[in-house]
């Protein structure tokens, strides 16, 4: 029986995927006040895959918007990416990017603000996205994939722990980090300076999750 009984525990355990899962938390801030708020989901599967996913809703004036990205990655390459924006529950805009033979990515556009956009193909291997710097501080990292633009944006290291991300649209994102860890984002949304700030209350802690 207890040959049996180790050899049952060896099964399970064999079977058991075991990850480490955290949702961060943060403010989006205008002018002082909240009006939303910014999640990120972090999970690691299995076999070198990695999802990063993030989701906002915010509310500002007769603006109520709602934005979200998901990339996927395989041994550390982008596999694909869906970015989506709502607004006043009518999708304003939709970028699909997905790896293929060659070119390596084709991306493409949907919703209202998309309808004369052309399909793009991009022949540069993806490591880095916008949404992975809330992820990870981009240490030696020279530009990121715009999940939104379907392009690469610069990426230049202001002082220690503070960076700007120069946009497609001409706008500027700065990224500021405390030990590896996304603190705040301060970008532009619908012509208003906003703040988008880790809240350390809401953000749950590590926990292992079972599969």
């Amino acid at each position: 029986m207890r040959i049996l009984g180790l050899i049952v525990f060896g099964m399970l355990f064999l079977s058991v995927h075991v990850a480490m899962s955290q949702t961060n938390v943060y403010d989006v801030i205008v002018a002082g006040r909240t009006i939303g708020s910014l999640k990120v989901f972090d999970d690691n599967g299995k076999d070198d895959t990695e999802t990063h996913r993030i989701e906002s809703d915010f509310k500002i004036m007769f603006y109520k918007g709602k934005y979200s990205t998901q990339t996927n990655y395989s041994h550390g390459k982008l596999v694909s990416a869906t970015c989506s924006h709502h607004v006043n529950g009518d999708l304003k805009e939709k970028t699909l990017t997905r790896s293929t033979v060659r070119p390596l990515y084709e991306v493409m556009f949907s919703g209202e603000d998309a309808e004369d956009k052309a399909k793009i193909e991009l022949n540069t291997p993806i490591l880095s996205t916008i949404t992975s710097l809330y992820y990870k501080e981009p240490v030696n990292i020279q530009e990121v994939y715009s999940e939104r633009y379907g392009k690469m944006c610069s990426v230049k290291k202001l002082s220690e722990g503070k960076y700007a991300v120069s946009l497609p649209d001409g706008k500027q994102g700065i990224y500021t980090y405390q030990n590896g860890l996304c603190k705040e984002v301060k970008t532009d949304l619908a012509g208003f300076k906003l703040r988008i700030v880790l809240n350390a209350e809401k953000t749950s802690s590590p926990k292992t999750v079972l599969r």
